[in-house]
C-alpha cells in the first residue's frame, strides 16, 4: 500500500469509491425530503443555508473531478480557478429550488463516480495538487470526496449527526487530521496535544499526536470515541463528552480549512 509524505497509507481508491457512492446515496435521500422552504433554512455552517451546502457538494464533485482529469491525462487541472471563483459559484447556486439542487447533487455525484471508476491503477499513483497545497497521490481523491460528503451531510442540520459516521471513516480521518494539524504550514500557532480514540470495549485504543509524539506524556491527552474527536477537531461540536487528562479545559484545536 502506498503512503503519502506524512507516512499515512493512501486508502484503497476502489474501495473508497464504493463508499463514496453509498454515502452520496444517503445524502441524496436526505435532500429528497427538502422542499423549497427547507433548502433556504440555515445549515450548521455560519452564513450558509442548506442550499449553499448542497451547491458546495455538487461543485466539489466537479472540482475533485478536475483533479481526476489531471491524474488521468497528466495535464495540470486545478480544482478551482481561484478561491473567489469557488465562493461565487456556491453563492450563485444556493438560491435554486429544492428540485434543482437535488438534481445537481445527483448528476455531479454520478459523473464523479463514473469518471473515477475509469482510472487505472497506474493513474491513481500519479501526483496532483490538492486545495490544501502540496503534491499528493491521486489515490487520495476518493477519500477527499468521501470526507466532503460525510461532513457536509452533518451540516445539512437534520437527523444525521457525527454519531452516524462509520468507523471506517472516523478512525483513519482522525489519524489524517492529527497529521495535517501537525504540519506547521497549516497550524503555526497550535498547542500540542494528543488524541486517544477509545473503542467501546477498550481493547484497541489508539493514540495520535498533534505537534507531538503520541507517547509524549508531557502534553495533555483528549479522550473519546473517534467520531466525537473528529467532530470536535473540525468544528462540528464543542467537545461535550470528551475528557482531558490532566483535568482542565479542552485545548483549542487549529482552524479546520
Amino acid at each position: 500500500m502506498a503512503t503519502d509524505p506524512s507516512g499515512i497509507p493512501v486508502p484503497d481508491p476502489t474501495e473508497t469509491l464504493a463508499r463514496v457512492v453509498e454515502s452520496t446515496a444517503q445524502l441524496i435521500a436526505t435532500a429528497e425530503q427538502f422542499d423549497d422552504a427547507a433548502v433556504r433554512e440555515p445549515s450548521l455552517l455560519p452564513g450558509w443555508t442548506r442550499g449553499h451546502v448542497l451547491t458546495h457538494v455538487a461543485r466539489n464533485a466537479e472540482a475533485v473531478g478536475r483533479l481526476l482529469t489531471w491524474a488521468a491525462t497528466g495535464e495540470e487541472t486545478p480544482m478551482y480557478a481561484s478561491p473567489e471563483a469557488r465562493d461565487a459559484e456556491i453563492e450563485a447556486g444556493a438560491g435554486r429550488t429544492a428540485a434543482e439542487l437535488l438534481a445537481d447533487v445527483r448528476l455531479t455525484g454520478e459523473h464523479f463516480a463514473v469518471q473515477a471508476a475509469r482510472l487505472t491503477e497506474e493513474q491513481w499513483q500519479n501526483e496532483i495538487m490538492g486545495r490544501r497545497g502540496g503534491k499528493q497521490q491521486a489515490g487520495w481523491l476518493p477519500w477527499w470526496r468521501l470526507e466532503e460528503i460525510l461532513i457536509h451531510h452533518v451540516d445539512l442540520n437534520v437527523a444525521y449527526s457525527p454519531a452516524h459516521w462509520p468507523e471506517y471513516f472516523t478512525e483513519p480521518e482522525l489519524q489524517m487530521i492529527a497529521a495535517r494539524f501537525s504540519n506547521p504550514v497549516f497550524t503555526p500557532e497550535s498547542p500540542a496535544f494528543r488524541l486517544l480514540s477509545e473503542d467501546e470495549d477498550g481493547t484497541d485504543d489508539r493514540v495520535y499526536g498533534v505537534l507531538c509524539a503520541p507517547e509524549d506524556a508531557g502534553v495533555p491527552i483528549v479522550r473519546g470515541p473517534s467520531a466525537a474527536l473528529v467532530a470536535w477537531l473540525i468544528g462540528r461540536s464543542n467537545g461535550d463528552g470528551l475528557n482531558v487528562e490532566p483535568h482542565g479545559p479542552l485545548p483549542q484545536p487549529p482552524a479546520w480549512k
